[in-house]
């Protein structure tokens, strides 16, 4: 009996699938490279925080002038740079809501010192805080005063005072990690430049010192020019603030980054452990650019940062969302949210 001859089958591919296959493949292929690259460079950052934590460093020591000023109950003069320049910041800066009471507030210069925002903050929402700089050391200034010198405030305060100032910038407390030491300089008060007085500033430690002045936030400048203009800092250290770069974001990059550190903190709290937000601020400085003036390298710098924010983000949504259905959001978030909505 004849075989039936079975139909052929076309072996002929279908012609977009056939064309779709190379894609997959690469995409795949560049996928796997990129997740792959991702993981060497936070395994090599975990290893960097442990061999930083197995050092543990130094409780820094406080300066004679302060330790027998305290002892003898004598006032301390302390010359503020940054957000401490406005008289209402600084009442308002003790630790449970206890004022902070000053005894005399007037302009005064600092020679051989500039201003610099190279205390390592949390980019993108508040790269660099400020700190006093000798003018010689390393750390390059983003824009540098035409003079070498600092401008700020001199405040003279009683013991106690002092101490809630410095309490609320995290000196004192006898922890090795705290960011800023005591340094004294001399302040020379505006209209007696011949009668300096020995005061005492704060100047960011080794371990979170920048090489490099990062922008700092349009919020911190904005604070730092309204209290030159309240002291009445000389116009040209006025106009230098006004001219100098600052970090502008979008309400959407805000709100990631504070999301982002509303979950961090949490974890970090549960934990008793800072290690991921040091390895999450190391990943972000090491693409934070802070030249406003290269344009491709701050789109680039922007996009490394929201994708490395954006699992945390994600997070911090969930949480703040769960927060507000059990009425368990703290304080300390309400603040931080009251803050975006502020700006």
């Amino acid at each position: 009996m004849q075989q039936m001859s079975r139909p052929r089958r076309n072996s002929t591919r279908n012609p977009t699938l056939s064309s779709m296959m190379p894609w997959k493949k690469t995409f795949a292929l560049r996928t796997g490279l990129g997740l792959q690259t991702i993981s060497i460079i936070c395994l090599l950052f975990c290893i960097r925080s442990e061999k930083v934590n197995s050092n543990p460093m130094n409780i820094p020591e406080r300066p004679p002038l302060v330790t027998e000023a305290l002892a003898k109950r004598r006032p301390i003069y302390y010359f503020a740079l940054g957000s401490n320049m406005s008289r209402k910041k600084v009442e308002s800066r003790g630790l449970n809501g206890a004022k902070i009471e000053i005894q005399k507030m007037e302009p005064a210069v600092v020679p051989n010192y500039r201003l610099a925002f190279n205390l390592k903050g949390f980019p993108p929402i508040e790269p660099g805080m400020g700190s006093l700089e000798p003018v010689n050391s390393n750390a390059k200034a983003l824009l540098a005063y035409e003079r070498e010198e600092c401008h700020g405030a001199l405040l003279r305060l009683t013991p106690e005072n002092y101490e809630k100032v410095m309490r609320s910038e995290g000196v004192g407390h006898g922890r090795s990690d705290q960011g800023y030491e005591e340094i004294i300089v001399d302040a020379y008060p505006y209209g007696r430049p011949k009668m300096p007085v020995k005061a005492v500033a704060l100047r960011a430690r080794d371990h979170v010192r920048l090489s490099y002045d990062p922008r700092p936030s349009a919020r911190y400048m904005s604070i730092l020019k309204e209290g030159a203009k309240e002291l009445g800092l000389r116009p040209c250290y006025q106009d230098f603030l006004e001219r100098h770069p600052v970090q502008v974001l979008k309400k959407w990059q805000r709100k990631q980054a504070l999301f982002n550190i509303l979950f961090m903190f949490s974890l970090s709290s549960i934990l008793k452990w800072r290690g991921l937000i040091q390895m999450q601020t190391r990943l972000l400085f090491l693409f934070h650019e802070s030249d406003p003036s290269r344009k491709l390298a701050n789109i680039l710098s922007d996009t490394m940062i929201t994708l490395i924010l954006m699992p945390g983000a994600m997070l911090g949504i969930l949480l703040y969302s769960v927060m507000k259905l059990t009425g368990k959001m703290p304080e300390s978030a309400n603040r931080l949210f009251d803050f975006l909505d502020n700006e």
